[in-house]
């Protein structure tokens, strides 16, 4: 090509750029269009009443927002154009007839893959649902890559063929994409440790119930990382449990180191106002200057505000908003999207786990393991990752969606979890599915968050920080499938609605820094409230100040003879109706949209006036190892002691309970 010609491919690549900017704003159009006749975004639906407060507090967000989504189609269009120009000028056409047969081939080899990587990117399109099927059962990622070289090959075939000038070029062409492919292998890896600075890890993994463990009993399929993470140095806490199984209200006794009633959090979306503000022990690590972190990939009902110590959040925005981006499908979003530059270009629908398809976990936990390795490299760190992939909308992605669930079930339940309200004198009837296939989906999910706490562990291994970190892996409440309620099975899983083993149970595993001894396994009841001050203990931090119910848990892993207290622990606020598994339970607070109100900020919380029906509806109870008692509220306004396990000599523990009910904030 000769430089005199130059002028003219520039003025040709940019027309064809704009046509691919036209392309995809066009699609951007479509999208929009079916957004709004099916009224998702507000158009359609009724705006009286809660509603009016929702729309009120998303409407100033949604023209901005919708301008940046534009945005991302428009340059995604125009760089597909661009690379169907340059595979059109292989054959010596400058049409722009030809271009648009390319661009759109590039667009379904693009949606081919991603159908295969994340199928709920497209799972309630009906009139792909037959393909899907058939690309969930036997589709590879291999398949649409292979038929994308080939076609790339064949045009850069014919490019060589035509000229040796072209020759030149196509090599050129090699060379530069080598050079690029190099460059971006490089910025992919974590940085490089630059220190030795302390470092503190804490990664919850939402709803793992410890039966998943190899080491409790488990195939060893569902979490193999956490299962290396054990047989590699970690203490086992083998009976670890959470106050109430719920994920707000978990997070935020563990981080205080205070029961439910004592931090006034007592379900997930309780109003901010009835928090009794506490130290936490994130703000006692940031007071010493560590730097604090906390990320997770969900926000709906675990959102950590300043008053939690932490420094840096990186969360999804939370509130009327993150319900409104559910509801913006916007799946060329999910097509183009979903790398470094569209999370940070559009973060608020790419690193957010409620918005099925669209959301990678597996591109997120790389981006959030190169985040993780820098913050170490810039001093004494305490980082938190809550992974939440057993949450709704509960979709599992390549490979996951293969192993656990059988091809014969619904592709619809394959691919997403599926709400089926548990009401009293519920059944598994229309709606629901198997107790296998809801647990094959649970375990699906759990695989995926499991490989995604792998991917942040590796990184710390090739970085040189896993043997000197404090590493601590826990979930903040198990699962309920209905184990002793066979008419439920299948029903939606539950956590929250009743004290138990299945819901109560938790996750709790510690790596001490290289060279501290621990034991493999302690079997001694221990609490999530234990938490905090055992990393205070560890780090040689001061302890919490004030009355805590945590204890450090310091002497178990220095093998010592130690037995922390009972643990005390209440049930949430769920969508099932306490009659259910107590048909003589007070029937408790109202279970509609009108529960909750919407703060002018777009925040979600439980209304004043339904609060204290919430609150009053809870079984309150505590637990020794042996037995548990539980208060459980009647339909005559009085309150039911009972006692399940030996309860022999249930006087102690019937006095301790009392004594923590009356213990104030």
């Amino acid at each position: 090509m000769s430089l005199r010609a130059a002028p003219g491919l520039l003025r040709w690549s940019l027309l064809v750029a704009l046509l691919g900017a036209g392309l995809g704003l066009g699609l951007f159009a479509l999208e929009t269009e079916r957004l709004l006749s099916a009224g998702v975004v507000g158009v359609g639906i009724d705006v009286e009443g809660p509603y009016a407060a929702l729309m009120t507090a998303i409407r100033p967000l949604l023209p901005g927002l919708l301008v940046r989504v534009a945005a991302a189609y428009a340059v995604a269009g125009a760089v597909l154009a661009l690379v169907a120009g340059v595979l059109v000028r292989a054959w010596g056409r400058t049409g722009w007839g030809w271009v648009v047969p390319h661009w759109l081939v590039l667009l379904a080899l693009l949606a081919w893959d991603r159908a295969i990587a994340r199928p709920a990117l497209f799972d309630d399109v009906p009139l792909l649902r037959p393909v899907l099927g058939w690309l969930v059962d036997h589709g590879e990622p291999w398949h649409p890559r292979a038929v994308a070289g080939l076609w790339l090959t064949l045009h850069l075939g014919m490019l060589a063929w035509r000229s040796r000038q072209h020759r030149r070029t196509l090599g050129m062409a090699v060379g530069a994409a080598a050079a690029v492919g190099l460059l971006a292998a490089w910025g992919a890896r974590p940085p490089a440790s630059r220190g030795r600075h302390s470092l503190v890890i804490l990664i919850g993994v939402d709803a793992f119930r410890p039966d998943r463990l190899r080491a409790l009993g488990g195939t060893g399929a569902v979490a193999p990382h956490l299962d290396r993470f054990l047989e590699q140095g970690a203490t086992l806490f083998t009976r670890a449990y959470t106050p109430i199984a719920q994920t707000e209200p978990a997070w935020r006794s563990m981080l205080t180191a205070r029961w439910p009633h004592r931090t006034g959090v007592r379900y997930s979306l309780t109003a901010e106002s009835r928090w009794h503000q506490a130290p936490t022990f994130p703000r006692r690590f940031a007071d010493a200057g560590w730097r604090t972190v906390f990320a997770t990939d969900c926000s709906r009902f675990h959102a950590e505000g300043p008053d939690s110590g932490f420094a840096t959040r990186l969360q999804p925005p939370r509130g009327a908003v993150n319900f409104l981006l559910e509801k913006l499908r916007y799946r060329a979003v999910g097509l183009f999207a979903d790398n470094r530059l569209g999370a940070a270009w559009l973060p608020e629908f790419i690193d957010n786990r409620a918005l099925a398809g669209i959301h990678d976990p597996m591109g997120y936990a790389e981006r959030l393991s190169a985040r993780l390795v820098e913050e170490a490299n810039q001093g004494p760190t305490l980082f938190a990752f809550h992974a939440t992939a057993a949450h709704f909308p509960g979709d599992p992605v390549h490979p996951f969606y293969r192993r656990f669930v059988s091809a014969s079930e619904p592709l619809e339940r394959r691919l997403r979890m599926h709400f089926f309200p548990v009401v009293p004198g519920a059944a598994g009837g229309a709606g629901s599915w198997s107790r296998a296939g809801a647990e094959g989906l649970y375990d699906e999910l759990l695989a995926q968050a499991d490989a995604q706490v792998g991917r942040l562990l590796e990184a710390l291994r090739r970085a040189g920080r896993y043997d000197d970190a404090l590493i601590v892996l826990l979930s903040d409440h198990g699962e309920s499938f209905h184990a002793d309620r066979p008419e439920l099975a299948g029903a939606t899983s539950v956590h929250g609605a009743r004290l138990s083993e299945e819901e109560n149970r938790v996750l709790l595993a510690v790596k001490p820094p290289k060279g501290v001894s621990a034991p493999a396994r302690v079997d001694a009841l221990v609490r999530l409230v234990d938490v905090g001050p055992t990393l205070l203990a560890l780090s040689g931090l001061p302890p919490l100040p004030g009355e805590v119910d945590g204890v450090s848990l310091a002497p178990l892993l220095r093998g010592e003879p130690f037995e922390p207290p009972p643990l005390y622990a209440e049930t949430g606020f769920t969508h099932v109706s306490p009659e259910v598994f107590d048909p003589q339970h007070w029937p408790g607070a109202p279970r509609s949209f009108d529960a909750y109100r919407i703060r002018q900020d777009g925040v979600v919380e439980v209304d004043a006036s339904v609060h204290d029906a919430m609150v009053r509806e809870k079984d309150r109870g505590a637990f020794d190892g042996r037995r548990w008692l539980v208060d459980r509220p009647r339909a005559d306004g009085s309150v039911q002691r009972t006692c399940v396990g030996d309860c022999a000599d249930a006087a102690v523990l019937s006095s301790w309970l009392d004594a923590v009910l009356t213990r104030a904030p």
